[in-house]
């Protein structure tokens, strides 16, 4: 891996990747700055009996857990589409946040793709760089993102997972991915590296080409809420176990699919969240574990939470559109 201080992430890295953000992929004042379209729910988590015998994380016990739930569009322009046919949609994201015994929280958030664009914290703020909108064509210029691709290989198949995600269903027919490592710790102090994710309990669907031809282009919050009203969504939270070896820091690469996985509990969305506009404003920050987890040294994972509570930061201050998005 780059030993580039740059590549670690900082300020002024989170400044340039937030600007490269602002100006080339979609900014609207007081939205986020990535999955600036979402909806919030309630629902409950319950951890399975071999999730508490690896960690001793208050919310992996098998108690019924109270959470929040955002699940949104990736695109940082509020006003992007869900689909543009019926095999190309729209990056997803579930963000949760887990309400622990004692008061606190834990937070995750989750992605409907299995591979990331960025291998150091740089590649975030490259990628955005290199689709800066040509001013006549007010369209990024493909050959300077292949240029930057050529450059910078590790970025590529995070990009075709991106321009290749198929249009869902619905939220609930979509598996997330965590992505990024972390280690759970049990009573006897053992540590143990794992990734994780969502699988639906609806399975995982995408629609007809009757249905793009039906749908609007923005559909997907209207349909979760519909579907929250009759059948709660339900996900089953599996931990995928590293063996040594397994690479902790790079969420570029893959483990082997022969690793073993464990079913750690099942998540339930219940109702809609009374206040959209709380959730809104708060934010999901995948470094907020307790004890009895720990991240990885991922350098990614930590400049999430560096350019999710500057972003933050920034729309509390600015005053959001009359009229907003669906």
């Amino acid at each position: 891996m780059s030993q580039n201080p740059n590549d670690l992430g900082g300020p002024e890295l989170v400044d340039r990747c937030l600007h490269n953000m602002e100006s080339n992929i979609g900014y609207v004042p007081g939205f986020r700055r990535a999955h600036g379209r979402g909806i919030a729910l309630r629902g409950t988590f319950t951890a399975s009996p071999e999730a508490a015998a690896l960690t001793t994380a208050p919310h992996m016990q098998g108690d019924d857990i109270p959470v929040v739930v955002r699940l949104s569009n990736g695109a940082g322009n509020p006003y992007a589409v869900d689909k543009t046919s019926d095999t190309k949609g729209c990056v997803m994201g579930l963000g949760i946040r887990f309400s622990l015994p004692g008061g606190d929280t834990s937070e995750w958030a989750a992605l409907n793709i299995a591979d990331f664009p960025a291998r150091v914290p740089s590649d975030f703020a490259g990628l955005a760089g290199a689709q800066a909108r040509g001013k006549h064509t007010n369209k990024p210029n493909p050959l300077r993102l292949a240029a930057f691709v050529a450059m910078h290989p590790q970025v590529f198949r995070g990009l075709k997972a991106i321009l290749g995600v198929r249009t869902a269903k619905s939220f609930a027919t979509q598996r997330f991915n965590g992505l990024h490592a972390y280690v759970l710790v049990d009573a006897d102090g053992t540590r143990r590296a794992f990734r994780y994710r969502w699988i639906p309990r609806a399975g995982i669907a995408g629609i007809t080409p009757a249905e793009d031809r039906l749908l609007p282009p923005q559909f997907l919050l209207s349909e979760i809420r519909q579907r929250v009203a009759g059948q709660p969504p339900a996900w089953d939270l599996v931990f995928q176990m590293a063996q040594p070896g397994d690479p902790l820091d790079d969420m570029t690469k893959h483990w082997p699919d022969a690793r073993r996985e464990v079913l750690a509990g099942r998540l339930v969305l219940e109702r809609m969240h009374e206040d959209q506009d709380a959730v809104d404003r708060s934010m999901f920050d995948p470094t907020k574990v307790p004890a009895g987890i720990e991240t990885s040294d991922d350098p990614v994972l930590h400049f999430r939470s560096e350019i999710y509570i500057e972003s933050q930061r920034r729309r509390h201050g600015e005053e959001k559109p009359a009229i907003t998005a669906e």
